[in-house]
């Protein structure tokens, strides 16, 4: 089977937590909301127990599950988030619409904020104790500051706290 072309799909943007190309090796799975405002397009970590829960990242140590994918079981799709208990859409391999809170551009460095501002959302620039360095994880288009961008996942995974 051919590998897909970069290119070959829509440039269109779409809203964050939308699978942003289909190839085979797209892989999504569900776990438990663990706490509210789990939103679309941010990432998630284990909840209490890793096997079931995921909750929004919010820890330098907490291991990096994927990112929530947008659904229509979400309890709050107004808001486009996940509440406790309900079922969460885990996206952690292929290309996916995430949330950036600062401007990105293609061969950036992957970064997830984990406190103060807006935890689980995306940037490139470390912010000293509250944000991780993502490896596993690369750009696959620029946006600005407060928009969506292509977040290309392949694990294995591993973060390096900012320090």
């Amino acid at each position: 089977m051919p590998i897909p072309v970069e290119g070959m799909f829509q440039e269109k943007v779409l809203s964050r937590g939308k699978v942003a190309e289909h190839n085979p090796m797209t892989n999504i799975r569900s776990f438990a909301a663990e706490g509210n405002d789990i939103g679309f397009g941010y990432a998630v970590m284990d909840g209490t127990d890793n096997e079931k829960q995921v909750k929004v990242y919010s820890s330098a140590s907490g291991k990096f599950r994927g990112v929530a994918a947008q659904s229509t079981e979400a309890s709050d799709l107004d808001n486009s988030d996940y509440q406790a208990y309900d079922q969460v859409a885990v996206f952690d391999q292929g290309v996916i619409w995430v949330y950036c809170e600062e401007a990105v551009n293609v061969g950036d460095a992957v970064r997830v904020r984990h406190t103060d501002g807006t935890p689980g959302a995306f940037r490139t620039t470390a912010v000293a104790t509250k944000s991780v360095l993502l490896t596993g994880a690369e750009w696959r288009s620029d946006a600005t500051s407060g928009t969506t961008a292509k977040l290309f996942l392949c694990p294995p995974f591993t973060i390096t706290a900012d320090t």
